[in-house]
């Protein structure tokens, strides 16, 4: 499984898997351009988040714990889901914690990154060569911008500053900051389905600070919070288009190595 290069152990969230796998695509050819060798596990299937979150603790410690099996033999995950990761640093100690897979867990906690996170604190990534001549609007994961914890930066919570870094440093791209990027775009998994009427109008209130700022493109690290949002830019008729962190950094198909 392993070459000369450092592998990396690519974590593919289940949105992205059914609904933008171009954005895994799109992770796996910038890890690749700057030098990493990457392995998927053809048995992943998910973290467990959604099934913890709905109350089945045994369905998601059974996830949890393929998921430390498969992995076991990296010494990097990375993801190109930030709520995943985020979900796994806050609650697998709660399924964990004092078990058979103590130390296991920790380890696995450890050694996995969301990939904003990733290109910043471990591979000191600088995206020289990358252009993207638009004015883009950060959204901020609300899960993850309260309790991601960088391993990098134990002392500080929050994923803030490493997707910004890195968008600023694009060549011909303009950040702009919205108002309320920290508040809830609406998702929030089964809440979308059952009160659509909340999410609508907090999709809503999201899109117009977009375009209040100026906005083009709204980038983030969480694609099922950009799928949602999506979903409403599109029924609305907005012209405001939303991407992975993943996608604006990616060498093109046709560029890549």
């Amino acid at each position: 499984m392993f070459a000369n290069k450092p592998t990396v152990g690519i974590f593919i969230p289940c949105c992205v898997d059914q609904y933008a796998a171009q954005t895994g695509f799109s992770m796996v050819r910038l890890l690749e351009q700057i030098g990493f060798q990457c392995f998927y596990p053809e048995e992943f299937t998910c973290c467990g988040k959604d099934l913890y979150h709905q109350g089945d603790r045994d369905g998601a410690k059974m996830l949890g714990e393929k998921m430390i099996a498969l992995f076991n033999d990296c010494t990097h995950i990375v993801a190109c889901g930030s709520g995943c990761v985020t979900y796994m640093k806050v609650h697998f100690g709660r399924l964990f914690h004092n078990t058979t897979l103590h130390n296991n867990y920790r380890q696995f906690l450890d050694k996995t990154y969301d990939l904003s996170d990733f290109l910043v604190n471990v591979a000191h990534y600088e995206p020289t060569g990358v252009s993207f001549p638009h004015r883009v609007a950060f959204m901020d994961h609300c899960t993850t911008l309260r309790d991601y914890v960088c391993t990098a930066h134990p002392e500080r919570k929050g994923l803030y500053e490493e997707p910004r870094q890195l968008l600023r440093a694009i060549s011909d791209l303009q950040l702009v900051e919205m108002q309320q990027s920290d508040i809830c775009c609406g998702y929030g998994g089964q809440f979308a389905n059952y009160f659509t009427p909340i999410s609508d109008s907090l999709a809503k209130r999201k899109v117009d600070n977009a375009i209040a700022a100026g906005a083009e493109y709204i980038v983030s690290t969480e694609m099922s919070c950009l799928i949602h949002l999506q979903s409403y830019i599109d029924k609305v008729g907005s012209p405001l288009i939303c991407r992975h962190l993943a996608d604006i950094l990616a060498p093109k198909p046709n560029d890549a190595n």
